[in-house]
């Protein structure tokens, strides 16, 4: 019934994507998002609210006191767009390359749904249009939580749409999920000099490669091989010409770890191999651990739930356990205050030439899932306001 109900909207909600699609904007800047937004909420009388600034709750009143709350993330990201498609983005340097379009609008074709059976479902739906995903430290779930998003919530449901799978395959997995994702910036402090007298300075770009080398083995030496465990050095910045050693070197890097206990230690060790390092060659450090999104754990029985909830709707075997990933998700901190799942659904077509990845200038998704994933949305909320 619900899947019958939203083919009727799929016009409106592939209309949605595409306005939404030309419009990217980053972190904490979804003006227009949040405004194009209202544009298509308001006429459907719901009970909307603002907030963490370009962020949007809107509330469907049903019959009951239990609520599911279904979230979007709503900001794009700094990329050019290379799609030859008629709604390209209009932001020039930016882009919906993460997927966020489609998450809306197919939160948005479930609220279309669900609004016109509201006088039957036994419960309340909030809707989450959630900005700053992508920003990577706070994020913008924490400020929805801290502004009172999460009242009064019995369940959550996220989802992603994601090219790892192909179209159509809805992917859930029990408990770890998404990793913790943390930043570490780490200066080398030497003594600057000439290149050609290397014994009257400290050089800070050879301590930081022993450094680099040093922290690329904690993973093969001090880390259960059967856990998952990924330190990158993304950006190493020193030095001015090729014949001075400079004063410093600063490194920035990414940690993303699965398990708790590891996190919680991992400050400390690299605490401990750099000043290792650095104090064998005479020069000194500094260290940031700035933690990020914690680790994405989604609860047993709500994903086990939305297991036999999508095989309703895309058939028992296109139903998968999904890999986990070491990727971040702000999601994890609605999963921290109540039970949930965060789902991934497929969107990988090579017919169609739908083969890109994430975080890419051509990444695409033909438009057909949004169908798919606005009926797994809507069959969740009305499923779990049931039980």
């Amino acid at each position: 019934m619900i899947l019958e109900k939203a083919k009727n909207y799929e016009s409106k909600i592939i209309e949605l994507r595409r306005i939404l699609h030309q419009h990217p904007e980053i972190a904490h800047k979804e003006y227009e998002t949040q405004k194009i937004l209202m544009e298509y909420l308001e006429p459907l009388g719901l009970e909307i609210k603002k907030i963490a600034g370009t962020g949007i709750v809107a509330t469907i009143n049903g019959k009951g006191e239990k609520t599911v709350v279904l979230r979007a993330d709503m900001d794009g990201l700094p990329i050019r767009e290379e799609n030859d498609i008629p709604f390209k983005s209009l932001n020039d340097g930016f882009m919906h390359a993460c997927g966020h379009d489609n998450h809306m609008s197919m939160v948005y074709g479930a609220a279309l749904v669900l609004n016109d059976m509201k006088d039957k479902i036994n419960g309340n739906v909030k809707l989450l249009f959630q900005p700053a995903e992508e920003e990577g430290t706070i994020g913008g779930a924490k400020p929805m939580i801290e502004e009172g998003a999460l009242e009064n919530v019995n369940y959550i449901l996220g989802m992603h749409v994601w090219p790892e799978l192909q179209e159509g395959i809805l992917g859930l997995r029990s408990g770890p999920f998404f990793a913790a994702a943390d930043t570490i910036r780490i200066e080398i402090f030497g003594k600057g000099g000439h290149g050609a007298k290397p014994d009257m300075a400290v050089d800070p770009i050879m301590v930081s490669s022993k450094v680099i080398g040093a922290l690329h083995t904690i993973s093969s030496r001090e880390i259960d091989p059967l856990e998952p465990f990924v330190i990158t050095i993304g950006s190493i910045k020193g030095g001015t010409a090729h014949n001075i050693i400079p004063e410093k070197v600063e490194l920035l890097g990414t940690v993303r770890t699965m398990e708790k206990n590891t996190r919680n230690g991992m400050e400390k060790r690299l605490k401990r191999i750099i000043s290792g390092i650095t104090s064998a060659f005479n020069a000194n450090f500094n260290l940031e651990y700035i933690y990020g999104y914690p680790i994405l754990v989604n609860d047993p029985w709500v994903t086990d739930f939305m297991k036999n909830v999508g095989s309703g709707v895309v058939g028992e075997n296109n139903v998968v356990q999904a890999k986990q990933t070491m990727g971040g998700e702000d999601f994890a901190y609605y999963l921290e205050k109540v039970p949930g799942t965060f789902m991934v659904l497929g969107t990988y077509n090579e017919k169609l030439g739908y083969v890109h990845g994430v975080h890419t200038s051509r990444f695409n998704v033909n438009e057909k899932i949004l169908l798919i994933g606005s009926t797994i949305f809507a069959e969740g909320a009305v499923q779990l306001l049931k039980n």
